[in-house]
């Protein structure tokens, strides 16, 4: 598929729009400060109007003014978390509170569930703990699956 040049005459995606949208809406912009920097960046008074490369001019400039467009992982709709970031609160709490649930009830019990599922004795990172909370929660739908 041929690359899309900048000064093309396509409309922007619905996508492209609500990005300007929410920039405006974070800087915290009024509608007349926003036609106006549509104007004198994209040379144009709607967002609808704007030309591929009016809209970079725009997003660069409101990149400018603070704007920090959010981040994807590749090949996924969820924003990009740090898997490598040490384990928080509210994810140890979640993991307790499985285990309890579970009546999974002795320290060795919970570190043989652990090493079985990230081979190590407790979670450190988010991403070892999001893995030992779906295997909780997986266990927890088959026991419910079982009893009903």
């Amino acid at each position: 598929m041929p690359r899309a040049r900048r000064n093309e005459v396509r409309p922007l995606t619905k996508k492209q729009i609500a990005l300007l949208h929410v920039a405006k809406n974070k800087l915290g912009l009024d509608e007349g400060n926003y036609r106006t920097i549509l104007s004198v960046h994209g040379g144009v008074e709607s967002a609808k109007d704007l030309t591929l490369g009016g809209f970079e001019r725009v997003m660069k400039y409101m990149e400018r003014l603070g704007f920090a467009a959010p981040t994807y992982a590749k090949g996924k709709r969820r924003l990009m978390r740090d898997a490598d970031a040490l384990i928080e609160a509210p994810q140890q709490y979640k993991i307790t509170q499985l285990f309890e649930v579970l009546g999974i009830d002795t320290a060795e019990r919970r570190q043989a569930f652990c090493r079985r599922v990230i081979k190590k004795a407790w979670a450190q990172t988010r991403g070892e703990a999001n893995k030992i909370i779906e295997g909780l929660k997986a266990m927890q739908r088959r026991r419910e699956a079982g009893t009903s």
